[in-house]
């Protein structure tokens, strides 16, 4: 049986696009979960496709919440096959035009945040893939703090992730660094990779633990 990163790693060696990608995530929500979100958080969500305003569409969304406040990741999936830094040492057109997207996406929750909160936690209650939280009731924090009302605070973190690590110079890698930001971020899809390496490897723990617990048993 292959690894979640063997997985992984073959649909990005063997497709282009990232629909392959996409299909597989969705499959595996905790890898974008824990992708975007280093810590545990009370109430965590992961949202494929979310669509808000007319006409923008993240691929994923991630809110998560801890104590006062929340956070909200908004994803946007580019070809893993696809050119990062051009040889002029300058973003290839795609990411171009994904960095546009993600600027747009900005100035259009800056400009409509109470629409954007309500219609994130209604997706979170009706579209989770990760289910490990409540979606019986609106998306809070332990303190109380609603996702979807105005007063609750709330982070908002935007990245792209495109082409192979593998494929990545020293060079582009600190220019990509250069184009990113505190609520702005650029990574390749070996991201994806560590992350299910991780989740492999705490699997693998689980087991020999509990064949541990069996031969005790005998």
């Amino acid at each position: 049986m292959l690894s979640l990163e063997k997985k992984l790693s073959r649909i990005i060696e063997d497709t282009t696009g990232e629909r392959g990608v996409t299909k597989f995530l969705v499959k595996h929500p905790e890898i974008v979960r824990w992708a975007f979100c280093k810590t545990g958080g009370h109430s965590t969500y992961v949202v494929k496709e979310f669509q808000f305003g007319s006409h923008y569409k993240a691929d994923f969304v991630v809110p998560m919440s801890s104590s006062g406040t929340w956070e909200v990741h908004l994803i946007e999936l580019e070809p893993p096959d696809d050119k990062i830094i051009t040889q002029n040492g300058t973003p290839s057109k795609r990411l171009n035009i994904a960095i546009r997207q993600i600027n747009d996406w900005k100035s259009y929750i800056e400009q409509n945040r109470n629409s954007f909160r309500q219609d994130i936690s209604d997706c979170c209650r009706k579209h989770d893939l990760l289910g490990d939280s409540d979606t019986t009731q609106p998306p809070r924090n332990f303190t109380g703090d609603r996702l979807c009302d105005s007063g609750t605070n709330i982070w908002f973190h935007y990245h792209i992730v495109i082409g192979r690590r593998e494929k990545v110079t020293e060079e582009q890698r600190k220019y990509m660094n250069q184009l990113s930001r505190n609520d702005f971020k650029i990574c390749t899809y070996g991201t994806f990779l560590d992350i299910a390496r991780n989740l492999d490897k705490r699997e693998l723990n689980s087991l020999e633990r509990g064949l541990m617990d069996t031969n005790e048993d005998v």
